[in-house]
């Protein structure tokens, strides 16, 4: 079996994402569908919207916002599995994303290249080694596993918005201006604890967000990746509220009202590049349930200085 080179259109047929949410240019997949390298540029006035994705890095630089860099590896593996997973009537679901560590800022319009290489298949579940390179750099690297489901399973839960959590304070647009509403997913602070460096804040995913369209056509759910977003949002403002170092560490729980979880994450380090908030790495993201347009949540984040 020879190489496979697939091109944004090709893609739509290995992917279950469309518009914004389909992030690369291209992906080879190697003649064993073991290896997968992809190759993504989004130029200014980028004709697929892809712009969404980024942030304002140092020197009023636009960079891709490191939680969507590490989408765009996770979908450079997926089209490794279509052929086993397709006559299934399945789709990629990610369950943990780990070990992943930001090397410098990259900006949106310089191309990355990144890598995707299965290291182990093991009780329905596979696992990638995953890396990025832009400019002949390293930029960020990740282990991600993925499980298999359909998208009827995957949207089939009932959506559950929040009733309570009111209090607190709502979002001030000047805390985020760095990046585009859109991608700013908490909408309000619950309750803080300086003593403990506790801060809970609250999101509900709109119908409408840019994002419902592309993730998954038909059967929309909220990106993995921005969950953890959420986490790093939460923990930017208790960095802020309690007036924390320039790097700090933070662990933190997306869950329900009821208390189920939906993501746990885990030594989530924040630093600072040009003054402006910066992923440098993650241990491990696990994601528990799938979220629905029309959902709410509660970010709990404990912040401490490093």
């Amino acid at each position: 079996m020879p190489d496979l080179v697939l091109s944004p259109d090709t893609l739509k047929e290995y992917l279950p994402h469309r518009g914004v949410n389909l992030l690369p240019d291209e992906v080879v997949l190697s003649a064993d569908r073991t290896i997968a390298t992809s190759r993504t540029r989004v130029p200014v006035k980028d004709a697929r919207g892809r712009e969404v994705m980024g942030r304002t890095g140092p020197n009023g630089v636009q960079c891709w916002y490191e939680p969507f860099l590490a989408e765009l590896m996770a979908l450079t593996g997926v089209p490794l599995l279509h052929e086993r997973l397709a006559p299934a009537g399945q789709v990629a679901v990610f369950s943990m994303i780990s070990r992943i560590a930001f090397h410098r800022p990259a900006r949106l319009d310089a191309e990355v290249v990144g890598h995707a290489q299965i290291t182990r298949d093991r009780s329905g579940f596979t696992v990638f080694s995953t890396w990025a390179e832009q400019d002949g750099q390293r930029i960020l690297e990740a282990e991600v596993m993925s499980g298999a489901s359909t998208l009827a399973q995957v949207s089939s839960a009932p959506i559950r918005p929040l009733t309570t959590a009111q209090g607190g304070h709502t979002i001030e647009p000047g805390q985020f201006a760095w990046k585009r509403p859109a991608i700013c997913f908490v909408d309000r602070v619950v309750e803080t604890n300086a003593a403990s460096g506790r801060l809970l804040a609250a999101y509900s995913y709109p119908h409408d967000h840019p994002f419902v369209a592309g993730h998954f056509p038909g059967a929309a759910l909220m990106m993995g990746v921005t969950q953890w977003a959420a986490v790093a949002d939460a923990a930017w403002l208790a960095r802020n509220t309690f007036n924390l170092g320039a790097k700090v560490v933070a662990n933190g729980v997306v869950k329900r009202q009821d208390g189920s979880e939906v993501l746990d994450v885990r030594e989530l380090v924040l630093t600072e590049e040009g003054g402006l908030p910066f992923i440098a790495s993650t241990k491990r993201l696990a994601f528990r349930e799938p979220v629905r347009p029309g959902d709410g949540l509660l970010i709990d984040v404990t912040v401490k200085s490093a």
